[in-house]
Parts: C-alpha cells; structure tokens; sequence
C-alpha cells in the first residue's frame, strides 16, 4: 500500500493527538477562547494562530481543520461537566451534602463553560459527532442523578415527587437553562440561583 503525503501528515497528527502534549493543550485552551468569545463561525484557524502566537503549519501540525478542533473543545469541556458530578471523601456519605455539593459544582461548571456549552448544545444538532457526544453526556448526568434518586428513595430519607428519572431529567433540564440564562450575570445573582436550585432540588427529590 502507497502511503501518501496527506496520510503521513494524518498520521503525525494523530501521535501528537495522542501525547497530548503542552503545545496541543495551549492551542486547545486558545481555541476554547477564541470559540467563547467569537462564537463558532467566527473562529477561524487563523484566528486561533493569532491569538496563539503561532504559525498555521503548526495549527495543521495538531488539527485538520476547525471541526477538529471545536470537537476536541468539547469533548475538554463535556468531561469536566462529567468530573464536576463526581465527588469522592466524607461528603458521599450524606445525601444531603452530596445534593448541594453536587448542585454547586455542576452548574459552577455551566457558568465556567457556559459559552462552549451553548455551542456544543447548538451543533450537536447540526454535527452527528458532536450530537453523538452531547447526548452521551447529557444521558450519563441524567444517569448519575437518576441512580442516586433511587438509592435515597430506597433507604426511606426522601420521597420523590415523581419517577427518579423525571425528577432527574427535570433537574439537568433546569440547571442547563438556568445557568445560560445567567450567563452574564453578576456574581451574587449566579449565587441565588446556585442557591435556589439546591432548594427546588431538595423539594423535587422529597427531603423532609
């Protein structure tokens, strides 16, 4: 089999891919930037390759092309939404704390992303790939609430006011909406809101 120029360039890609190396992760945070602030037609390669003080050879030297490089943002920021719903140490033993905590950090993260998410969210209807990963995300955070609304309906220390699920689902929905709605708000308003959805959780879920 002939190996053309365009597969070995495909191919040196795909290593650094793989390393993950720091000039990969300061194009990728450069790229993030640009795709919050710019919004996603507007971020160009060259935009990216300005801001980042580097040539469009190395740019290409990483990425194919822009799509690449927004999946590659998304896929960064979806596994910190999914990293944000994972808490370990003392608190995991009280549902309560794990509810507030929880609540805290997911939509702190909403509000840290909020631009990339709103992005992702808008072409996971237009991009397949994009769809594929947004809507595997959103199913395992659905998924986490979900299970951890049964396990505490099962032990008798809240009474949901509808299936696990629903309430789950009702829960991911608000916290979604709510923080890009907030997007631009002041620090003390993100705070009520954070606030307020620790209380509606509490209530949806069915503590005493």
């Amino acid at each position: 089999m002939t190996v053309t120029t365009s597969d070995q360039q495909e191919q040196a890609r795909s290593a650094r891919r793989a390393s993950d190396g720091l000039r990969r992760r300061e194009l990728l945070a450069v790229a993030a930037s640009c795709f919050g602030e710019y919004g996603y037609e507007a971020t160009t390669a060259q935009a990216i390759t300005v801001r980042a003080g580097v040539s469009r050879a190395t740019f290409y030297a990483y990425f194919s092309s822009r799509e690449e490089v927004f999946a590659a943002v998304a896929e960064q920021v979806c596994q910190q939404l999914l990293d944000a719903q994972h808490l370990e140490g003392p608190v995991v033993d009280d549902v309560r704390a794990v509810l507030r905590a929880t609540t805290e950090a997911v939509i702190g993260a909403y509000f840290r992303h909020g631009a990339i998410v709103g992005l992702v969210d808008h072409r996971s209807r237009l991009d397949p790939a994009i769809g594929e990963l947004w809507t595997s995300v959103r199913d395992r955070l659905v998924g986490r609430y979900t299970r951890f609304i049964e396990r505490i309906a099962q032990s008798g220390e809240a009474t949901p006011c509808a299936p696990p699920r629903t309430v789950a689902q009702t829960l991911a929905d608000a916290q979604l909406v709510g923080a890009a709605r907030l997007e631009s708000a002041s620090d003390d308003e993100r705070a009520q809101y954070i606030s307020d959805m620790i209380v509606m959780s509490e209530r949806l879920i069915g503590f005493a």
